[in-house]
């Protein structure tokens, strides 16, 4: 029982660490884009298509993508002062 849960959590932290350079393109793809278009979450997010919506609710929604998403927004903070 040991050996599976060192095998399950060892699979979710390389997971962690490859998805923090994806969440953190993605931040800053969309940050890029409110600075171009000049407009609010909302609006831009209505102007998305499904498949962009659907990108979107996926890597900002998945709960396992939340300790990530965190590291990948403080790195952003940090590195765009």
């Amino acid at each position: 029982m040991e050996l599976v849960l060192i095998v399950c959590l060892s699979v979710y932290v390389v997971y962690f660490l490859i998805m923090i350079p994806v969440q953190y393109s993605y931040i800053s793809e969309t940050k890029e884009r409110f600075k171009e278009l000049n407009q609010s979450h909302n609006e831009i997010y209505d102007n998305m298509s499904f498949e962009e919506q659907q990108l979107q609710f996926n890597l900002q929604g998945n709960l396992l993508n939340l300790p990530s998403n965190i590291v990948a927004a403080i790195l952003y903070k940090i590195r765009n002062r």
